[in-house]
């Protein structure tokens, strides 16, 4: 009964199913397991469990009165006697059969979701006078302390206070809005230390990646066996057995909160407009070198053309002598090109415009962007970047050039240790058996990375998934 209200609940979320019969393995890394914390998740949190099984309870309820129904009018009592009763007997009315009442469960009983066309105002006080506290944005949750008068006292995130009733959902209302506002995340279940994300719903698919425990991954679709999960923007899929399932919801933003995060979006923009200014200036300084190098080049030529008319009437010795010195200056002239050459090719892959800095300025520099968007094959810090954007983006203030390409810049720099690991060097991760993401570590066991759509530029745990490498590119 258990795994079969699994597949009916993902329909009642409008999610569809991935099926597979074989069950998912378990790879153990204590390494992994030791370096693993949780990191604790914003939103509101609800158990998908018992939130799937009572809507299942519902539904099986509900498929057991049509299935008894369906018969009697075909072959009901009523039907039977008629066919043997003179007309003029009246057959007896059939009895109607009680419909449930919908179930609300434990976690909807005191939690409302905001169904305000943009937000609503959460006051101090229950009048619209009184003080704005923050706001109640639409699909946020809110626990219900008091309902009087219209007015309900709410606590979400770091807010305490009054809305209207009217823009709250409650109850079985809510219940219902949960598969529309909840984010649900997949957790590794305590004592599995290490498990497989496949590229398949079965045990004979590669491995994408590894997980450790505790850590949340967003789910994209729950099958009967298998959960199919987010991993930094590409998909996998994980046994269902190993994990657990619960949802998320945003919460009520204080107006400090609100103007923090005003002012954390100025900053990244600021340095992102520093950061291109700074490029069109090495890029301007570049082209006046070229000019000046080109225009001192053309005089010089101008001036040998002159001497070499002044001087035509001169022996025929001397003009071999002139020769042969043109050929050493040619010469010259020809290992000078090599070697700017050489020196461009270099500039090339390590440009330096504004310094080089170091590695906590880099680390330190790369979180003013924590917050900002995901766009694949994007570089701004601030409208969009990818993973390898994002970390060439941030290297680009300090003078280095990187390529746009996660495995391309797992060879750039010098290698390390996983072990030995500093603030602003790059941490890679695989995909099957090529690097897919890059991340970039700030100290404490933490990464910062364009990880996805959904989540944008993020930190997280070093060990949210199994990494692969390292590369240190200052020093």
């Amino acid at each position: 009964m258990i795994k079969t209200h699994w597949v009916k609940t993902a329909a009642v979320c409008g999610t569809a199913l991935t099926l597979a019969l074989a069950a998912g393995s378990v790879r153990v890394d204590t390494n992994a397991a030791t370096m693993c914390k949780e990191t604790e998740m914003a939103g509101l949190s609800l158990s998908l469990d018992k939130h799937y099984a009572d809507v299942y309870n519902e539904e099986e309820q509900e498929e057991n009165i049509d299935a008894t129904e369906a018969p009697a009018a075909t072959a009901s009592p009523a039907v039977t006697q008629a066919a043997v009763t003179p007309a003029a007997t009246t057959a007896p009315a059939p009895t109607a059969t009680p419909v449930p009442t919908p179930h609300v469960t434990k976690q909807f009983v005191d939690t409302a979701i905001s169904i305000a066309d943009d937000y609503v105002n959460v006051r101090k006080k229950p009048n619209t006078d009184s003080k704005i506290l923050g706001k109640l944005y639409e699909g946020c949750a809110a626990k219900v302390l008091s309902n009087k008068n219209g007015w309900a006292k709410i606590e979400s995130g770091k807010v305490t206070g009054y809305i209207k009733s009217e823009y709250l959902a409650t109850g079985i209302k809510a219940q219902k809005l949960a598969a529309k506002y909840g984010k649900y995340y997949a957790k590794v279940k305590p004592g599995t230390v290490t498990l497989n994300v496949r590229t398949k719903p079965n045990t004979s698919s590669t491995i994408m990646t590894q997980i450790p425990e505790d850590e949340n991954y967003e789910v994209v679709k729950i099958g009967k066996d298998w959960v199919k999960i987010s991993i930094d923007g590409e998909d996998g899929f994980v046994a269902r057995e190993f994990v657990c399932l619960h949802a998320n919801f945003k919460k009520a933003v204080s107006i400090a909160e609100e103007k923090a995060e005003a002012r954390r979006k100025a900053r990244a923009e600021k340095a992102e407009q520093e950061r291109l200014a700074a490029l069109a200036a090495e890029r301007a300084r570049q082209q006046s070198a070229s000019s000046s190098s080109s225009s001192s080049s053309s005089s010089s030529s101008s001036s040998s053309s002159s001497n070499r008319s002044s001087s035509s009437s001169r022996k025929s010795s001397s003009s071999v002598t002139r020769r042969s010195s043109s050929s050493r200056k040619s010469s010259s002239s020809s290992r000078k090109s090599s070697s700017s050459s050489k020196k461009s090719s270099s500039s090339k892959r390590y440009s330096s415009y504004t310094g080089s800095g170091n590695g906590s300025e880099v680390a330190s520099y790369a979180q003013n962007f924590v917050g900002n968007p995901y766009v694949y094959g994007g570089s701004s810090l601030t409208r969009g970047t990818d993973c390898s954007g994002f970390t060439m983006s941030v290297y680009a203030q300090f003078g280095y050039s990187l390529p746009h390409s996660a495995a391309a810049q797992s060879g750039c720099g010098s290698k390390v240790s996983l072990s030995n690991v500093q603030p602003g060097d790059l941490i890679f991760y695989r995909n099957g058996s090529r690097i897919g993401h890059v991340a970039m570590y700030i100290g404490g066991g933490r990464v910062v990375h364009a990880s996805n759509p959904s989540d944008g530029i993020k930190i997280s745990n070093m060990y949210y998934r199994k990494p692969c490498g390292a590369r240190r590119i200052i020093g």
